[in-house]
């Protein structure tokens, strides 16, 4: 009786290994810098250190917030939005919520931004994704790369109940790790 030899894929090891080099480099990739409210003397020099920076994760409309090398500012939403088109209209008993974003690369190396690192928490409870009907529009956050000290401007349009005061932006722009920030509109 002879024994044949087994394929790497069919040996238990070998899927050991595949699994701890994954979680190895899923683990250095989510390694990104703690949330912080940027030092609004900062925003003149970039010699700031990370002693002079309170680390949150709840931030207001209008602040600049350091988070994955980025410097990130939402100016407060602009309620009961509309797009001009007649084709683009909230549901019955909703509303468009507008609120523009700006996004500097802080990082030696490029950048990644998305319009899915954003979604929006009604006072219930509820994340809602971009209204898609909106990603088209001219002046609308995107996806694409920002270069070292690159910046980017672009709106993005919710769908929201009408008159809802509870609501919450979240960033959260790596799928590597669960790390995000929340501002308060």
């Amino acid at each position: 009786m002879s024994h044949e030899k087994k394929p790497w894929y069919k040996r238990f090891w070998a899927w050991v290994g595949i699994i701890v080099v994954i979680s190895l480099v899923g683990s250095a990739l989510g390694q990104k810098d703690t949330p912080k409210l940027a030092d609004k003397s900062s925003l003149s020099s970039s010699s700031t250190t990370s002693e002079k920076k309170s680390e949150q994760t709840t931030f207001n409309a209008g602040d600049v917030i350091e988070f994955d090398n980025k410097k990130v500012t939402v100016s407060a939403p602009e309620r009961n939005w509309d797009s001009g088109n007649q084709f683009i209209k909230p549901d019955t008993g909703n509303e468009f919520i507008k609120v523009e974003v700006n996004i500097e690369n802080d990082s030696s190396s490029d950048a990644t931004y998305g319009t899915y690192d954003w979604k929006l928490q009604d006072s219930k409870g509820v994340i809602k994704d971009v209204a898609s009907a909106t990603y088209t529009l001219d002046g609308a956050l995107n996806s694409g790369q920002l270069a070292q000290n690159g910046k980017v401007d672009g709106f993005l349009v919710f769908e929201v109940p009408a008159g809802d005061t509870g609501l919450t932006l979240r960033y959260s722009p790596s799928f590597w790790t669960d790390k995000k920030v929340e501002i308060k509109l």
